[in-house]
């Protein structure tokens, strides 16, 4: 069977891919959208599509020629800019990567606390540049995690995780999402549950793990911003659109909030005139925080081990809340 990957990785990464796949499937990669004839070829033969789909890596029309694929296969967690709708109507199922990443997140968000509260990009160019100290002894302007409240606003996979990891710095941890944690996992976690409103106005650090969809889009907005404590921070290694940018940046140019660590943004890659990058309050990292080193095998075996699953006949797992209702219908493909 035909696994169809698109884009092109690097090749360090694809060696990782083509090492792990399965006996009795073949890996081929989409041709570009100039190579026309070969790119439809590809696309009606293909039995899965595996990679990364967001964006305009894939058009309408691409995704119509997909008449004989069973399953779309992405690696990444994200979904975002793929038309759902237009997916349904084709009865084509679309699975995330079933947590592959969730660990490298996870810490990147740990990372991300404390390289704010420890001014860590203040403090490296110092030294860099021989300035050693700013302040005098007594006047640093770092802080601790110990003891701070830490609301987790989505405790799936990644949300958990970041919970799980923050158990060892002694952390009171609050969450919220509109489905509750089973209560043995809750004290396992050591988790309590905060409505939204309650959540922001308790919390000296808020972090943000939900999808990105309509419901969330800038969930974290001025109204949002304005209950949090002006000793917070507001950390975003989920999706750029959760947050209203523009909302942020008067947040932390006006004290409203005290600073910001931010992985994903609106815009991708952003404007190099965003504001949010004339400010010394905020640490910024591109979209980095799922694609470790140890992430790639995860990613390709837990595709290859769903896209076998839907070659035995079986269902497939991870499939997106919103395309969920394909597996119980006629529309999904056999």
């Amino acid at each position: 069977m035909k696994i169809l990957f698109t884009p092109t990785m690097a090749p360090a990464v694809a060696e990782i891919g083509e090492s792990l796949l399965p006996a009795g499937f073949s890996l081929e990669y989409l041709a570009p959208a100039n190579d026309a004839e070969r790119r439809r070829d590809q696309l009606e033969q293909a039995d899965f599509l595996m990679g990364f789909f967001s964006g305009s890596r894939l058009s309408p029309d691409d995704y119509r020629l997909l008449r004989k694929t069973r399953l779309l296969q992405l690696l990444s967690a994200g979904y975002d800019g793929i038309d759902l709708e237009l997916l349904r109507s084709l009865g084509l199922p679309l699975a995330d990567n079933g947590g592959a990443n969730a660990v490298a997140v996870a810490e990147h968000t740990i990372l991300m606390m404390l390289a704010v509260y420890r001014q860590l990009l203040v403090l490296d160019p110092l030294v860099r540049s021989g300035a050693w100290k700013a302040s005098a002894m007594g006047e640093e302007q770092a802080y601790e995690l110990e003891g701070k409240t830490v609301g987790i606003v989505g405790a799936g996979r990644i949300g958990r995780g970041v919970a799980r990891r923050l158990a060892g710095f002694d952390v009171r941890t609050l969450y919220y999402d509109p489905v509750r944690v089973p209560a043995n996992e809750e004290a396992a976690l050591k988790l309590t549950y905060c409505e939204f409103d309650d959540l922001l106005r308790q919390a000296d650090i808020v972090t943000v793990h939900a999808p990105g969809n309509s419901s969330t889009h800038h969930m974290i907005g001025a109204g949002a911003l304005s209950r949090m404590k002006p000793t917070s921070v507001l950390i975003n290694c989920a999706r750029g659109e959760l947050v209203d940018e523009a909302a942020l940046h008067a947040a932390l140019r006006d004290g409203t909030i005290a600073g910001a660590g931010i992985d994903t943004f609106e815009q991708e890659p952003p404007n190099p005139q965003n504001p949010l990058f004339s400010l010394a309050n905020i640490v910024l990292t591109p979209h980095a925080a799922g694609p470790t080193w140890e992430s790639w095998p995860k990613r390709y075996r837990n595709g290859y081990e769903n896209i076998e699953r839907v070659a035995r006949g079986e269902p497939p797992r991870w499939i997106v809340p919103e395309l969920r209702d394909l597996l119980a219908g006629a529309a999904v493909r056999g």
